[in-house]
């Protein structure tokens, strides 16, 4: 048996939450904080507070473009460009 880092509760083997304190144990929390970081970076809100907490805000916007652009496949840039294409067409068409 193990004890929880919070409290010295025991535990048993197959917990992942602490019953007393409520605190999950260290596996789970490394486990959440990673995939919270992941979130953060392939969010469009941390996408937007890297560049916004950046000193060179113009730099920091060609650098995540270049980073966005450098992880699409060749599908996903043909998918773009006909999104782009059909949108323009239809602008053109509506003025």
């Amino acid at each position: 048996m193990n004890k929880c880092p919070s409290c010295d509760y025991e535990r048993k083997d197959l917990d992942v939450r602490c019953p007393k304190c409520g605190d999950f144990y260290p596996t789970i929390q490394a486990l959440l904080a990673e995939e919270v970081a992941y979130e953060e970076q392939h969010s469009l809100r941390g996408w937007c507070l890297r560049i916004i907490k950046a000193d060179d805000i113009k730099a920091a916007l060609g650098q995540e473009f270049k980073q966005f652009k450098d992880e699409l496949s060749y599908k996903g840039m043909f998918t773009l460009f006909l999104i782009i294409s059909f949108v323009f067409a239809l602008l053109v068409s509506v003025l």
